[in-house]
């Protein structure tokens, strides 16, 4: 699962170049980053909240898993590679049944911790915990037609994608427990969330408590719960792998060799092939950065701007372009295109020559589609998350937790802003009372205008919960699901703001984005007007070198400097505040409900803002309702 299994980083010089079940994972992604990682090259995901987030979930995972194996002996690790391994080997040697927590495999360079390993007369069960979600009646339909839970439907029945990362883990673990006890019979299983099962009790997730290194950095965690409860009604389901693990093992061994020898006798980079995929490289840094994964790949193609790679969803066409050395954005011409229609490439050449020309540009159908809405305008943004193990009873994995809304209104032309705000505080289920207050809001009357197709999903989502871990109010239920209609059906009321800016709208200061922030940004520093607007609505600082997120407030929270500037930050703050340690600390609380109010509030004004920079492009409103 999550745990660390990266002894190959210790600080210790010199040292073995060590090949991690993690740094396998990497090499497979791209055999250039394996040579970035081993020199500790400085990369965007050291920082990453939304990786964290989810690691923190994936802790509570493994630690609910293990409780499933009473008896399961937890080892340290975090001595040399030899010395974990010795002290594994001598517990799988001393009994002759024996189940271990954090196993230690190493063979040379090879190296990985197992999440649960279990020796029995007949043999080993190595069991690698994911938390990803398991949906057991898609899973029957792949098994009836392919001899597998994990393959396509589609012949050749090759290894689905989303599943092929982590049963080449788990064949990378096998390869080497085979090496080291060579005849002894291993069986391999994924351990993953069963979507069917729902939680039996509230507040699951208190139940383990996730720990940190000095850094700061996630490390382990530790259940402190009711282990025979979770026995009892478990949230994961385990399933046997061998099939295809048996299928991958050539394939791992031979990349496994592969990497090795980039390792030793000295430590070499392989040269991969540059593409598409090099944009979300986490090696991609400031060009400041005096060690950079990214431009050591690319050399000077790296050092443009804008370039190509930030094509708006690139995908072939970038990686057709790099073959034919077009680094420049600037330089892609018609004659690339290739005579290309449909959205996307109209929406690349549209990039293509406003970023050229450095010239804002919009279709005049942006105005045939503003004229749609109807006053009230309702400019709407939520928070909501879904966290593998549930936080209250009757909730499955995965299920939706809708903690807050902002919604500015305005009910006519030149009338007052108004806004309303809902946040749950406290470790109830908060979705009916989301939805209540939210109906509150918005009435039957007046276009809703959001940002992205988030806001429906979650409506409806929160509507179908509502007869199972509610009141059961079917008026409610039923304002939400009208509420939540698409356009085009009878009575629709939404409208989503960046399907207008993707199909009749650009700024060069986007880039390749459509994102609220990226949009909002573009015209912040364009634009005065904006920002005079922003500080007679937000009464705070209009400075065009910081953007309008930078201007929003921080708090000094259990000594640690705090601030909610994004999505993945509000998720982790609610957390805090409704379950963490800050629950039962009314003045903490606060602090945090003080930043995720104004994180909301800044996102649905930022609607307005950017709603009225179309309207002066325009020259024109809404129509009255």
């Amino acid at each position: 699962m999550t745990s660390p299994d990266s002894s190959s980083h210790s600080t210790a010089t010199p040292r073995t170049h060590t090949l991690s079940k993690s740094d396998f994972k990497l090499a497979r992604s791209c055999p250039s980053k394996l040579y970035y990682r081993e020199l500790r090259y400085p990369d965007v995901l050291a920082e990453d909240e939304y990786l964290a987030f989810l690691a923190e979930g994936g802790y509570m995972v493994e630690a609910l898993a293990k409780q499933l194996f009473p008896g399961g002996i937890t080892l340290e690790y975090g001595k040399s590679p030899q010395q974990d391994y010795e002290t594994t080997r001598a517990h799988l040697d001393a009994a002759a049944t024996v189940t271990l927590f954090e196993a230690t495999l190493f063979d040379g360079q090879r190296l990985a911790r197992v999440d649960i390993l279990k020796r029995t007369p007949a043999g080993f069960d190595l069991y690698e915990v994911k938390s990803s979600s398991f949906d057991p009646e898609d899973a029957t339909k792949r098994f009836d037609k392919t001899g597998s839970y994990f393959k396509n439907m589609t012949k050749p029945f090759s290894i689905n994608a989303k599943w092929r990362d982590y049963l080449e883990d788990v064949t990378y673990q096998v390869a080497l427990l085979k090496d080291l006890f060579p005849g002894v019979p291993v069986r391999p299983h994924l351990i993953l969330m069963n979507k069917d099962s729902v939680a039996a009790y509230d507040g699951m997730p208190s139940w383990v408590q996730v720990r940190r290194s000095p850094d700061g950095r996630l490390h382990s965690a530790e259940f402190v719960g009711d282990a025979e409860a979770v026995r009892r009604d478990p949230l994961t389901i385990g399933l046997d792998v061998s099939d295809e693990v048996a299928e991958l093992e050539r394939e791992v061994r031979e990349a496994t060799q592969m990497f090795l020898g980039t390792l030793a006798p000295q430590l070499t980079r392989l040269v991969a092939p540059l593409g598409s995929h090099c944009k979300k490289c986490e090696f991609r840094v400031a060009p400041e950065e005096s060690r950079n994964g990214f431009l050591e790949c690319w050399g000077a193609r790296g050092n443009v701007t804008p370039h190509v790679l930030d094509l708006y969803r690139g995908g072939p066409l970038v990686d057709t372009l790099i073959e034919l050395g077009v680094d420049h954005l600037h330089d892609i011409t018609e004659e690339h295109f290739g005579g290309k229609s449909g959205v996307y490439a109209e929406r690349q050449r549209v990039q293509v020559t406003q970023s050229r020309k450095g010239e804002e540009w919009f279709d005049a159908a942006l105005h045939e589609a503003m004229a749609t809405a109807r006053y009230p305008l309702h400019f709407v943004d939520f928070e909501a998350a879904t966290i593998a193990v549930p936080h209250h009873k009757g909730m499955g994995p995965y299920g939706q937790l809708a903690f807050q809304w902002s919604c500015h209104t305005l009910r006519a032309p030149g009338a007052p802003l108004e806004h309303r705000a809902f946040l749950n505080r406290d470790d109830r289920w908060p979705n009916e009372e989301f939805a209540r207050t939210l109906r509150d809001a918005l009435g039957a009357a007046g276009t809703i205008l959001v940002w992205s197709d988030f806001e429906r999903t979650v409506m409806n989502r929160v509507a179908g919960e509502l007869t199972t871990l509610g009141s059961g109010d079917a008026t409610l239920a039923e304002w939400l699901t009208l509420a939540a209609r698409k356009p085009g059906d009878d009575g629709a009321r939404m409208l989503d703001m960046l399907k207008l800016c993707r199909a009749f709208y650009y700024h060069p200061g986007m880039g390749g984005s459509n994102s609220i922030k990226m949009v909002l940004d573009a015209l912040w520093k364009s634009s005065e007007t904006v920002r005079t607007r922003f500080v007679a609505l937000a009464g705070r600082d209009g400075d065009p070198e910081r953007g309008p997120y930078a201007t929003l407030p921080s708090s000094l929270i259990d000594e640690s400097e705090e601030k909610v500037n994004e999505g993945t930050g509000a998720m982790r703050a609610y957390f805090a505040m409704a379950y963490g340690a800050e629950k039962d600390d009314p003045a903490a609380k606060e602090q945090w409900a003080n930043l995720l109010l104004e994180y909301c509030k800044l996102d649905t004004l930022a609607m307005v803002l950017i709603w009225e920079h179309w309207e002066r492009l325009m020259g024109r409103g809404a129509a009255p309702g």
